[in-house]
């Protein structure tokens, strides 16, 4: 049943590629219906003079040019990754890690529709299986970030995920805009242009969000406020329900229940110069999971929080440079700080201008009251090559050095093959 679904999936993506229906204008199914509907209305009643008659069809009229541009706004979109993923034999905190390797895919398809000027419903639906070198370190805690952030998503048994339902509505000429629904704190901060699409750019977690930060994501209710009042300055606030992820089953809580009762709160600033007509982005923010969370060491419970830094900035059109930092509380997470740096590369061969090439280097460091302390190190490199505007593969390579901070631990080497289409 589960395949059944995702293949349901994929049909209705494959179908909405052959037909190019993207931003698809009203059909003419629907506006003749309106059209039928007011003639029928209005042949049925008794005969009108000419100054009573025009009033009907005036508000007719304004009517069907209503529906006409509402239905317009349709847009669809979507995309496939398939994927191969494998690693080396090691042995972490004692215990033997063989090689999982495997195949995967995720498909996605998102409806955006606006209901009302000036605002967008956005629903998202998901399907995946395949969990790659994450199948076994995930489960039995071998990293301290992932290696497959491309599998975050998947529904598991489910089969299919509605992860997305949110409207976004603008006001004062989109310089604020309010979110309501449900989705994710990371739509909304720690983002970054060159390290935040497992699809596209990196895979391993360090690289695609704060590691800490994505253990406490989840897709719940939520209310986002950005303001921007400059063209150079934004500032977003998050409030989001919490299922309390990081205790154990019986301590969660479903996240539809009690909305409010020990919420995610967050707030990010950005600044976004662009020095010479290169862009960059500056981020801030800091944020809580307001649930009581056991201690590392001795006994009681405090909050989780954490603050960061994501920032991004082209110093040439081909060249891109990104780095994140982020400290969270020493007293409840096993990695208190880590850091990321790298670079993003597009249209270095003369004939092949849209492919891009990223590295890219982090370190997590473990807890001091955890038996080893040390750095766990993040080495990545890919290369997308494009084919068109719609499909691309992309060869990746990671290699981690003492996992959980332990030397003493053998290193991974992760491979990863990435096959993109997308609408």
């Amino acid at each position: 049943m589960k395949m059944k679904k995702a293949l349901l999936l994929l049909v209705a993506g494959l179908l909405a590629i052959s037909y190019k229906v993207t931003c698809s204008p009203a059909p003419a199914f629907a506006l003749d219906s309106v059209g039928s509907e007011a003639s029928i209305a209005h042949s049925s009643g008794p005969e009108n003079s000419a100054g009573t008659e025009a009033q009907p069809q005036q508000a007719e009229s304004g009517l069907r040019e209503e529906i006409q541009e509402r239905l317009g706004t349709l847009c669809i979109h979507g995309g496939v990754v398939g994927f191969y993923q494998g690693m080396t034999n090691a042995v972490i905190a004692g215990r033997k890690f063989r090689n999982p390797d495997g195949v995967g895919f995720v498909a996605d398809l998102e409806l955006g529709f606006s209901p009302l000027e000036s605002g967008e419903m956005t629903v998202r639906i998901h399907a995946g299986e395949g969990d790659g070198a994450d199948r076994d370190l995930e489960a039995e805690g071998g990293l301290f970030a992932d290696v497959n952030t491309i599998n975050d998503d998947n529904p598991g048994d489910d089969g299919v995920r509605l992860l997305d339902v949110f409207y976004t509505q603008t006001f004062l000429d989109g310089k604020l805009s309010l979110s309501v629904g449900k989705t994710e704190p990371l739509g909304f901060i720690d983002d970054n242009a060159f390290a935040n699409d497992e699809y596209a750019q990196f895979v391993g977690k360090p690289f695609v969000n704060n590691p800490v930060l994505d253990s406490e994501n989840e897709y719940a209710p939520l209310v986002a406020l950005c303001a921007a009042p400059t063209e150079a300055w934004a500032v977003t606030v998050v409030l989001q329900s919490s299922s309390r992820p990081l205790l154990d089953e019986d301590q969660q809580k479903g996240s539809f229940e009690r909305v409010f009762d020990k919420p995610f709160v967050a707030a990010q600033a950005a600044f976004k110069p662009a020095p010479a007509g290169l862009e960059g982005n500056y981020r801030i923010y800091g944020w809580a999971q307001t649930y009581d969370h056991p201690r590392i060491a001795g006994e009681g419970s405090e909050e989780g929080w954490g603050i960061g830094l994501s920032l991004d900035q082209k110093i040439h059109e081909k060249v891109g440079l990104f780095g994140r930092f982020g400290y969270q509380n020493e007293d409840v997470y096993e990695v208190p700080w880590f850091w990321s740096a790298g670079a993003n590369l597009k249209g270095l061969l003369p004939a092949r201008e849209e492919d891009e090439w990223g590295l890219g280097i982090a370190g997590l460091k473990a807890n001091d009251d955890l038996e080893e302390d040390g750095m766990e190190l993040h080495l990545e490199t890919y290369w997308r090559f494009c084919f068109g505007e719609h499909l691309a593969v992309t060869p990746d390579l990671q290699y981690v050095v003492s996992p959980l901070g332990d030397e003493g631990n053998d290193g991974l080497v992760i491979g990863t093959l990435r096959a993109e289409a997308f609408f």
